[in-house]
């Protein structure tokens, strides 16, 4: 959980960078698995009121960031970071509407976390310093003795200096930041060392930054390197070696290699993986390959879990498309489901499936978020106002993917549920109902690894009817806010991801695109091709940082809820809403055919709760533990 301010705005000596840094930075730990709180242009009760949020947001055994840009003032011995609203009339102005840092890393500290990060750009030249005897130049050094092992500070510039807020779009220290959090290996010592370095050769050494740890042990900013340390065995034994080096190298054609890897490099499918593994497990990229297995869910098999002595060398960065270096590759994917005591809530991320056939869940935390559109977003509707602040109160296991085509088949066979024809489409650019069409054969081919359509409200209910029973689990649909809630995985943005150009969005989702041109001409598209005309493979894309996939894109997700025009009188508590229209259910997400418009984490839409579509389906949930 990250707190990220920038404050630009100030009444006295404004700055130019802050702000910038504040949203860029966000960005950035957005795509490292943080969830970001961002705040700009704060005054005193916006910044007292942003770390109180961050502090509540805490959990223990955690990760927890906090970065300030703007004015800081050392003034007897406490290093204040300043509102954009105080006054500098008198000391006691500055003390009693400011904050001071080490008041923020008390708050973290309370919170027990394994890792504390403060992160202080907040040295810029203040002229108000020169003007009085008691305010410092710069920052001082603060202890962590009070936090103990597992704090790391990080100042723009050395005590007493200050910094340089910078010519370009960021101030001098974040822009190195920026960049060294975008390097491969994001080891919290290395990121700052390559940012020192970098802002004393940009400042000829008048600007040296300055770290204070009591980090023990590993910790990387990238969630995914950060789980492989440490999950990483032992090194193996001697022997272990010795056994490996005798293993005959694996022969094939490098063209042949190459070729193979061009056509599945950029794919979200482990299979694509593990295929490339059992034509070329010796080749340099393979040790990728297997991460890639991993990252996506999937197993490699044992055969191909290492690659002989002799055709194994290390991949290097060239060939690394993630920020992954393979030192740090896990050497075996986690089990699917962690044994956890009756009544123990897993840790969030924990992959978890109540049975070998069962869809696979994910641990999604509590948590507290804006739901909704504000004034800022252009794009909003009427329906998604007022925006407004839910409390997810328990822990979530939310279904790692949309149900499939192939489970959905495995409960009609043991229910016998009837298949009633009819479903809506949007096939050749009008709307109409095709009185044919099943969920078996929408009106396009699938395959069983795709996600069921033509699927009615209560078609969805009676899945998870047939899942509780099976499992004895209360399997449920989320409701609304928790759908929201899971979607977003803690940013605020249109879309989960950092990346707002419509052009990168086919990296992300299938949506309305090239692809789906040919079938429906004349929609408005996403100026990209995500490859796929219709439904893509669940999984294929990436998960957002709570580890779901196609939460945006594919097809939308029957809720829970009924039908209300808007938000006034909405709960506070992330509960479904049971009044309202009832014989229409909400339902979010996008879909294949989505446009820029509907494709939001804030976008919703509603239909009969009988009715079908071919592109809406549904995922399941369950309350932990």
């Amino acid at each position: 959980m990250a707190l990220v301010i920038g404050n630009s705005d100030y009444r006295s000596a404004p700055l130019d960078n802050p702000a910038n840094d504040a949203s860029d930075l966000a960005a950035a730990l957005e795509k490292q698995g943080f969830n970001v709180l961002v705040r700009e242009n704060v005054g005193e009760r916006g910044l007292k009121e942003a770390v109180d949020v961050f502090a509540k947001h805490l959990q223990k055994g955690g990760i927890g960031l906090f970065f300030f840009a703007g004015h800081g003032i050392q003034l007897k011995d406490q290093n204040f970071l300043l509102p954009v609203d105080v006054g500098f009339d008198n000391e006691a102005d500055i003390s009693f509407k400011s904050i001071s840092a080490e008041y923020v890393l008390s708050r973290m500290a309370e919170a027990g976390n394994r890792i504390n990060i403060v992160i202080l750009d907040a040295c810029r030249n203040n002229p108000l310093a020169q003007t009085r005897k008691t305010i410092s130049k710069g920052l001082g050094v603060m202890s962590v003795g009070r936090a103990e092992k597992g704090t790391f500070i990080a100042y723009a510039t050395s005590p007493g200096s200050t910094a340089a807020d910078g010519t370009g779009r960021n101030g001098l220290y974040t822009k190195h930041l920026l960049r060294s959090l975008e390097t491969q290996d994001s080891d919290i010592d290395r990121v700052f060392g390559r940012v020192r370095t970098g802002v004393v050769q940009d400042t000829n050494g008048e600007q040296v930054p300055w770290t204070s740890s009591s980090v023990i042990g590993s910790f990387y900013f990238n969630m995914t390197e950060d789980i492989a340390a440490l999950q990483r065995p032992a090194a193996p034994s001697l022997a272990t070696n010795e056994v490996a080096a005798e293993a005959p190298p694996i022969p094939f054609d490098p063209a042949q290699e190459r070729a193979f890897w061009e056509r599945i490099k950029d794919s979200r499918n482990a299979a694509d993986y593990i295929a490339y593994l059992e034509k070329f497990a010796g080749a340099k990229r393979a040790a990728y390959a297997r991460w890639m297995v991993q990252k996506l869910g999937g197993t490699v098999p044992t055969a191909l879990a290492a690659a002989p002595a002799a055709a194994r060398p290390a991949a290097s960065p060239t060939q690394l498309s993630l920020a992954t270096p393979a030192a740090v590759l896990p050497a075996a994917a986690p089990p699917a489901s962690a044994a956890l005591p009756n009544g123990a809530v897993p840790s969030p991320g924990t992959a978890i499936q109540d049975c070998s056939d069962c869809p696979e869940l994910v641990a999604v935390p509590a948590g507290e978020y804006v739901m909704g559109s504000g004034p800022k977003e252009k794009m909003r509707e009427l329906d998604e106002e007022p925006a407004h602040r839910v409390r997810v109160t328990s822990a979530l296991a939310v279904g790692k993917f949309e149900i499939t085509k192939t489970q959905y088949a495995a409960f009609v066979k043991d229910t016998g549920r009837e298949s009633k024809p009819g479903c809506h489409s949007t096939r050749g650019g009008f709307f109409h109902k095709n009185p044919k069409a099943t969920w078996q054969n929408p009106g396009f081919e699938q395959k069983g690894d795709e996600p069921v359509v033509c699927v009615a409200w209560s078609d969805a209910q009676a899945y998870v009817a047939w899942l509780s029973k099976k499992t004895m689990k209360p399997y449920r649909l989320l409701n609304e806010s928790e759908w929201e809630y899971a979607a977003r995985a803690g940013s605020t943005g249109r879309r989960y991801w950092a990346e707002a150009d419509d052009a990168a969005t086919c990296r992300y989702a299938s949506v309305a695109d090239s692809s789906y041109k040919a079938v429906s001409p004349g929609a408005p598209l996403f100026p990209c091709s995500d490859g796929f005309a219709h439904t893509s493979p669940v999984g294929r894309f990436p998960a957002n940082s709570y580890g779901l996939h196609d939460m945006l894109g594919n097809v939308w997700e029957w809720v829970e809820d009924c039908w209300n025009e808007g938000y006034t009188g909405a709960p506070e508590l992330a509960v479904p809403r049971v009044s309202g229209s009832c014989n229409e259910r909400v339902f979010r997400g996008g879909a294949w055919n989505s446009t820029p418009a509907t494709l939001r984490s804030a976008y919703r839409d509603r239909e009969s709760k009988d009715e079908r579509h071919d592109n809406l389906g549904f995922r399941v949930a369950r309350t932990l533990p």
